[in-house]
């Protein structure tokens, strides 16, 4: 299996608490996460490199986050054109420190209960839902990323065999 992990470059935050701010682990940490309101949307991975045939097998999340919420997390969801379930962290804060959750979402061999093909998966988008913790509590967060695994289609002999999937040509040609 080969993986491959992006930070995202947009962002939908309704109530503008900077969390673009995620877009990189270069601690500028976004102001506190509002725990009840609308969801934070993550969006347009550009990093995610997955080839063609390729078959999808697992999405995680990872962030670098803390909380004033002992053995707590918020929810996540993914989407591929669909939202998934909201799942809780593997592993909640334990000590209300700094800490990265990897994976702290999902796993390697976790669809999320979706079907993905590589564009799906180079197009996700994670979504957020704090209203989960318990009341008072807040979030902040470094970093925010998405890792991808995947089996790659198998070429042998010049021929391809995929594992699942179509090959799709976007430019170019393809002489036999």
């Amino acid at each position: 299996m080969a993986t491959t992990i992006s930070f995202p470059t947009a962002v939908i935050d309704p109530d503008s608490t900077n969390a673009h701010n995620c877009f990189a682990d270069d601690g500028v940490n976004t102001l506190a996460l509002p725990q009840i309101g609308n969801d934070i949307t993550w969006s347009t991975f550009t990093g995610l490199s997955i080839p063609a045939g390729a078959t999808i097998d697992g999405i995680e999340i990872i962030c670098e986050a803390t909380s004033n919420s002992y053995n707590q997390s918020p929810d996540f969801a993914v989407y591929n054109g669909a939202w998934s379930s909201f799942q809780n962290c593997v592993d909640h804060w334990e000590n209300k420190s700094w800490a990265t959750k990897d994976p702290g979402w999902g796993a390697n061999n976790d669809l999320w209960g979706l079907t993905w093909t590589p564009t799906s998966a180079a197009n996700i988008a994670i979504k957020v839902d704090l209203s989960v913790m318990t009341s008072g509590r807040i979030m902040y967060m470094d970093f925010l990323q998405v890792r991808v695994t995947y089996t790659p289609g198998i070429i042998s002999n010049g021929k391809i065999t995929l594992s699942s999937g179509l090959i799709q040509l976007t430019s170019g040609k393809i002489s036999l």
